[in-house]
């Protein structure tokens, strides 16, 4: 699956479990809310995220009243605001945690590319035995952490992950 052109919004829905998914039917891949834990998050079209405490009664409320909430709630968290962008340093913030099945464990490779110096770094990994979501948050977490670690021309993002086939090894005597 080619990630590289997809929006903040559906990289995340990709990602989280759709019970933490509010409004979903009214998700059109650019803005985004949902909740983990104690907060409740809201992705912008631009892939900006602010985080504020969850309201009580948030599965009562319109997406309206959420944004207005937003809009008033003088305690929030602009990821932006704070020089957080990529979804992996928020994911590490949040404590976010995959869930797993272990009904749809299969092979993964990742890609990932430098894109401010295409062509130069592109960066392959393979994962055994894991779920699209658990691929997707490492690719995500791993890009993250190059990105720490690496010069300021290197902005590693998972360009593609495609599901190989699994491969048996069997020794016959």
């Amino acid at each position: 699956m080619l990630l590289v052109d997809r929006t903040s919004a559906e990289i995340w829905q990709m990602l989280l479990p759709k019970k933490n998914i509010l409004f979903p039917a009214r998700c059109e891949f650019e803005d985004l809310i949902f909740y983990y834990r104690n907060y409740l998050y809201f992705v912008h079209e631009d892939g900006a995220v602010i985080r504020m405490n969850k309201p009580k009664n948030v599965h009562l409320l319109t997406q309206e009243d959420l944004w207005e909430l937003l809009f008033h709630e003088k305690e929030t968290y602009d990821y932006d605001d704070q020089g957080v962008f990529s979804i992996g340093a928020i994911l590490l913030d949040m404590g976010f945690l995959v869930e797993t099945n272990r009904n749809w464990h299969r092979n993964f490779r990742l890609e990932f590319v430098n894109t401010i110096k295409l062509g130069d770094d592109v960066r392959i990994i393979h994962l055994n035995q894991v779920s699209f979501q658990y691929a997707l948050y490492y690719g995500l977490i791993q890009c993250h952490q190059w990105n720490e670690e690496s010069a300021e021309d290197h902005e590693y993002e998972v360009q593609r992950i495609v599901e190989i086939e699994e491969r048996l090894e069997r020794f016959q005597s």
